[in-house]
């Protein structure tokens, strides 16, 4: 493996571990009518990451006749069906989480999920000949996956985008994105989210995600 790519990679795997910092914290637990068991296989990893590849391709491609909340109604089911929100949120609020009643924490994880979905209905927002291609899959700490993925622009700049992935109950779920192959989206949130709480309570976290989520809106 050249020198560039195994040190990417080592990149890569300490965000991942960063993230995952706090794994040890009880696991979120979803709905029940969520963990009810299906026949039907898991997908594997790399799996739920062309899930998601071909939801943002698609909204990319119809971005301005659909609009942000086009975008927004498409990409919403796609990403709580691949992404572990629940987990997520427990893991940026850290020790906190323990403090919350089940209220709070219903509804840290619903500001935290259409957070994440107004985030990429915002950043997928045009098309200029863009793909994405998706590469191996690795170990990650704490029996996670790491997914290697990229999105090639029309000029044939590659940005990689890498995702994490942990086993559920429900199988495979995406719980960091990884930009640049190295900057740990989740711990970036665990940072900024536990200082917020620290300082100004968690009622104050839930008002900025909530003015977030309406700026991007207002965006388009």
């Amino acid at each position: 493996m050249p020198l560039s790519r195994r040190r990417s990679l080592t990149a890569a795997l300490a965000a991942a571990a960063l993230a995952l910092g706090a794994a040890a914290l009880p696991a979120a637990q979803a709905p029940a009518a969520e963990q009810a068991a299906t026949d039907v296989a898991a997908p594997a990893p790399a799996e739920q990451v062309e899930k998601v590849d071909a939801a943002l391709l698609e909204v990319m491609k119809q971005a301005e006749s659909l609009g942000f909340e086009g975008r927004y109604a498409l990409l919403e089911p796609v990403l709580s069906e691949t992404f572990d929100f629940a987990y997520m949120a427990q893991i940026a609020v850290g020790r906190h989480w323990q403090e919350l009643d089940e209220g709070q924490r219903q509804a840290l994880v619903e500001a935290f999920s259409e957070m994440s979905a107004a985030t990429f209905a915002a950043r997928f927002s045009g098309y200029s000949g863009e793909r994405f291609e998706i590469g191996a899959t690795r170990d990650g700490p704490r029996g996670s996956k790491l997914v290697a993925n990229k999105l090639v622009k029309g000029d044939g700049e590659a940005v990689p985008i890498n995702f994490l992935l942990r086993e559920t109950d429900e199988g495979w779920r995406i719980v960091d994105i990884l930009l640049d192959a190295k900057y740990s989206e989740l711990a970036t949130k665990r940072s900024e989210y536990i200082s917020v709480v620290d300082n100004q309570g968690f009622e104050r976290l839930l008002e900025i995600l909530d003015g977030k989520i309406a700026e991007l809106r207002a965006q388009g």
